[in-house]
């Protein structure tokens, strides 16, 4: 029996009822799934807005870093700067105590050529003037007088050694000066320089004992303290902290004076 109209719809509806039902189930999952990625997606954009703000926050804090980067390396070398300079600042030091304990090893040496001249033995025509010695005795008198101010016994200028040798270098300064002042043709005021220098370089007065040397080598080149003067003008630059100057004049005095003892000393000091 072929069966009617309503009938072949009643059997497609049960045929086709297992396909809506599956694809109904179907729907079902696929939006749970879709739900599923949609919340990952949420978390996701949460997680990625957490890490920029993250990465913000870092950037922002590592802007000065380039800077204080900078100023870190610009400390170093102000560091390395200071190091350098205190230790030229110490050997500039130990070169003058050197300098200093140098003059003082030769100072017995010096005063003894710098001692004033022997007395005069009994029976000298000094000694034994007569009156028919006339105007000439007078004259020869009135030179000797003349001479007692660097020569004489109790002079001014021995006085001034005597103070120096005794280690009152204030009062041997202004003694020095005072016979400079004095007799200014004498012929010891080389010496009496000399000792002036001496004097200002132990009292470490650098500037005054640089202007003194100074003169000395200028005005008397020729005198035999000269090349000691020049020894002690590079200890005065090298207490004024100037070892350019220093070793110029260690050269100079190498240059001028080379067979001095002075000359030695200084071929020393540049080693």
């Amino acid at each position: 029996m072929t069966p009617g109209r309503p009938g072949v719809i009643f059997l497609l509806c049960l045929l086709s009822f297992p396909l809506v039902a599956r694809a109904g189930l179907f729907d079902g999952d696929t939006q749970q799934q879709m739900a599923d990625l949609h919340a990952q997606q949420d978390l996701l954009a949460k997680q990625q807005q957490t890490l920029d703000e993250r990465i913000t926050r870092m950037e922002s804090s590592l802007q000065g870093y380039p800077d204080m980067v900078l100023r870190m390396e610009s400390l170093n070398q102000e560091m390395a700067e200071l190091r350098g300079k205190l230790d030229e600042q110490t050997k500039h030091i130990n070169d003058v105590d050197k300098h200093v304990h140098e003059l003082y090893l030769d100072l017995d040496t010096r005063l003894k050529a710098l001692e004033g001249p022997a007395k005069p033995a009994d029976g000298s025509p000094a000694a034994t003037s007569s009156p028919s010695s006339g105007d000439n005795g007078k004259q020869a008198s009135a030179a000797g007088n003349a001479k007692a101010g660097s020569s004489g016994e109790g002079s001014p200028y021995d006085d001034a050694l005597a103070s120096f040798s005794a280690g009152k270098y204030e009062a041997s300064l202004k003694k020095f000066q005072a016979f400079v002042k004095d007799h200014p043709d004498d012929t010891k005021v080389p010496n009496a320089l000399y000792w002036v220098g001496m004097n200002e370089l132990l009292l470490k007065n650098y500037k005054a004992a640089r202007n003194t040397n100074q003169d000395i080598y200028k005005k008397y080149p020729d005198s035999s303290k000269a090349p000691d003067a020049l020894l002690n003008l590079a200890s005065a630059w090298a207490g004024l902290g100037d070892m350019g100057k220093s070793k110029a004049a260690l050269k100079l005095l190498i240059k001028e004076y080379p067979d001095s003892s002075a000359a030695t000393k200084a071929r020393a000091r540049l080693k």
